[in-house]
């Protein structure tokens, strides 16, 4: 056995005894928040039929997927079950990448959801309800 305390113990000990508390919130032990954005491809994967329906505040994961044939710095997101819901957007994953690929944790929490009439739109997709479009937008921080 060692008689060596852990500098963070020590240190903690020594904050409280100075300061007289019983409890001292560290620096950076929080969220610090990135960005928000909407979720790209959304509309490829079932959603309607998720194991469990998203909701406001969800946490969901991000993995990146440096294999991606289409892009590199793919970032794919998912939710804590492990359904894939799309990927961050091509035109904002480049820095968010390179934090991950360092070994930064991101985290992820649903924003945002919404329901539209889109039954005039060209562009909704043949494979689904062209009547309903769900846009799910994600805050995104980096967690210290």
């Amino acid at each position: 056995m060692t008689d060596q305390v852990p500098m963070t113990t020590l240190m903690q000990q020594l904050m409280l005894q100075t300061l007289q508390k019983t409890a001292i919130a560290l620096p950076f032990a929080q969220d610090i928040f990135l960005l928000e954005t909407h979720i790209a491809g959304l509309h490829y994967y079932d959603i309607k039929n998720l194991s469990t329906p998203l909701q406001l505040a969800d946490a969901l994961l991000l993995r990146r997927e440096p294999d991606n044939i289409n892009d590199e710095l793919a970032i794919v997101i998912l939710t804590v079950s492990a359904q894939k819901l799309g990927y961050l957007p091509k035109f904002r994953n480049q820095v968010l990448a390179r934090l991950m690929d360092v070994g930064k944790s991101m985290v992820a929490e649903v924003a945002q959801l919404k329901t539209y009439d889109n039954t005039a739109s060209a562009y909704a997709p043949k494979s689904i309800d062209p009547t309903t479009i769900i846009d799910v937008r994600l805050r995104i921080s980096l967690r210290e």
